[in-house]
């Protein structure tokens, strides 16, 4: 409330003195229109400024101040509740009510009222679907149609732990687990970095450093002892290391193959790739490669053998004594969207939530997007909420597991296609103001040690946009398979190049390189779901819980403790 010293003080901070009349207006004028002190001197100099070219506060200038600017506004506040087009917010709870009232101080010259309609709920139950500005259908007809959920579609590991898999984790099995993120080679978790600022020496240097490191890895493992220039004139064979490019507009293919080396052997140059007499090969852009073969003339490098694998062993489940697994780890993963793309009712998360509740597993993994930008309710821009105001409202949703399975951890992975969040990739952990103590976020890609088990994580599709851009002859087996054995053999959770994704340099060199081969590695994938072993790892496809505007999948996994390795028993399941 405005008194004569707040307004006296005002003034005096501005240096200008006040008949005691002129005071008592403006205190006067402070409370027929609800102003203090501060935002009426605020106003006041102004309209001084626009209005009377810096005149002093008179009793004649103050009235003019309220004929000009607070009548007016007074005036406008009236038309408001009166006239005007209603708009209605369909879905807000009531407790937001008056906040929907400032939106008129922000519309345009004919302004319209704000109007909320809810449905009436429980007091404990938080409602899901976001607040409209258009009246939604609830449910999507295909999704609650369905006959199949629950089914179990795929199957992978032994029979009496995939019998075990099926129940609900009991009492005597629940473990406390010690879950941390594995760290870079720097330590770090995450790189604080200002992204989308690279220079191109820095970049150049970057890819450079990432060729070298893996094509040694490379030569070390098949027993390479030496490399040549990709540049370099000789007809007897020998090893050159580079990079896959392509040197068309176009998809790559057989006749479009560039090799680019390394600064220290090749200056960094690149020599087309004549593959006619390579038996078996599979390629992408940005793949590094050792390949034997000729050069006779130094403009083009005839290949005779492609060797691509740098991958390394799965470390010991039980090498660090003080972080060993000691019983089972049942586990659930799902892959977003968690709504049908017809509505925002977000029935797949809370059929999701109902099974886990129900289920008990330990550890609940869930990559996004929880809010997909591609959806066209998003796009609309029907959504009467911020989105990060409903990213909140998932999480307590979310965090309503703790009521029914207190041991349940939920590891949440970012995504670059959440419309919340940064479009960056490798993409931040999430954050909210919100804590729930059983939700941990964690970056998209990242590596979590789960007692001593590796799990090897990433929300991206990189297996899709890998198998877009892959030419291969002679492979034959596994396509699914071969994929993602690509992640493993370069190390790297998205070594394709150029990306698909919006991906920052810097921290695709920092965050997303495996830091070892991890003993599980989930890719969720718009390929079929599978569950397959690749070089010592158990690779994931949980697909996504939804699919169109019908219902998806998730993988239910159980993993048990041997004298010197892991068992790993899985199971895709419909929603």
């Amino acid at each position: 409330m405005a008194t004569e010293e707040l307004v006296t003080e005002q003034f005096q901070f501005l240096g200008i003195e006040v008949p005691k009349e002129v005071l008592s207006k403006c205190v006067s004028l402070c409370a027929e229109y609800d102003v203090d002190a501060e935002t009426f001197i605020e106003q006041w100099m102004a309209f001084s400024l626009t209005a009377l070219n810096g005149a002093g506060p008179t009793l004649e200038n103050i009235n003019l101040l309220e004929k000009r600017e607070f009548s007016k506004r007074s005036a406008t506040r009236n038309t408001n509740d009166t006239t005007g087009t209603s708009l209605t917010v369909y879905g807000a709870p009531a407790s937001i009510q008056p906040e929907n009232e400032v939106l008129s101080n922000y519309m345009s010259d004919t302004p319209k009222r704000v109007k909320t309609e809810h449905t009436e709920q429980s007091s404990n139950q938080i409602e899901l679907r976001p607040a409209t500005y258009s009246p939604s259908v609830d449910h999507s007809g295909k999704y609650s149609s369905r006959t199949n959920q629950g089914s179990v579609v795929y199957s992978y590991g032994d029979e009496k732990l995939l019998a075990t898999l099926a129940n609900a984790t009991s009492a005597s099995d629940i473990t406390d687990l010690n879950i941390s993120q594995v760290r870079n080679d720097d330590g770090e978790l995450y790189t604080k970095a200002m992204f989308g600022f690279e220079l191109l020496h820095e970049k150049a240097s970057t890819f450079d450093n990432h060729i070298r490191y893996i094509s040694q890895c490379i030569m070390k493992k098949n027993g390479i002892t030496e490399s040549s220039s990709v540049r370099h004139k000789t007809q007897t064979e020998v090893y050159v290391a580079g990079r896959i490019e392509c040197d068309a507009d176009a998809r790559l293919n057989s006749k479009s193959v560039v090799l680019q080396g390394t600064w220290d052997e090749s200056l960094s140059l690149v020599v087309p790739v004549d593959l006619d007499n390579v038996a078996q090969y599979s390629l992408f852009p940005g793949q590094v490669v050792v390949l034997k073969g000729v050069n006779p003339r130094g403009d083009k490098f005839i290949a005779r053998r492609v060797v691509t694998d740098a991958a390394r062993p799965a470390p010991a489940p039980n090498a660090d004594l003080m972080n060993t697994l000691k019983g089972t780890i049942s586990m659930v993963i799902s892959a977003g969207p968690y709504t049908t793309s017809t509505n925002m009712a977000y029935e797949p998360l809370k059929d999701l939530i109902s099974y886990v509740s129900a289920h008990k597993p330990q550890l609940l993994l869930m990559t996004g997007p929880l809010l997909d930008c591609d959806h066209a309710k998003v796009k609309d821009h029907s959504m009467a909420e911020t989105y990060k105001a409903f990213f909140d409202k998932l999480l307590d949703n979310i965090g309503e597991i703790a009521t029914a399975s207190p041991f349940t951890k939920i590891y949440i992975v970012s995504s670059q296609k959440d419309a919340f969040h940064v479009n960056i990739y490798p993409t931040p952990a999430y954050s909210s103001r919100k804590r729930h103590p059983n939700i941990h976020f964690v970056p998209d890609p990242c590596t979590l040690n789960v007692d001593g088990v590796l799990v090897g994580i990433t929300s991206t599709d990189v297996l899709m946009h890998i198998s877009q851009e892959e030419i291969s002859l002679g492979m034959g087996g596994d396509k699914l398979a071969r994929l993602a054995g690509h992640i493993l053999a370069q190390q790297c959770y998205y070594p394709l190049w150029p990306a698909a994704a919006p991906v920052d340099a810097a921290l695709w060199a920092a965050h997303a390189q495996l830091p070892a081969t991890p003993h599980i590695l989930v890719l969720p994938s718009n390929l079929r779901y599978f569950v397959k072993e690749v070089n010592g790892c158990v690779v994931v496809n949980p697909e996504h819980l939804t699919k169109g505007a019908g219902g998806g999948t998730f993988a239910r996994v159980l993993v048990e403790p041997t004298n010197d390795a892991i068992n790993v028993a899985a199971q895709i399941v419909r929603i």
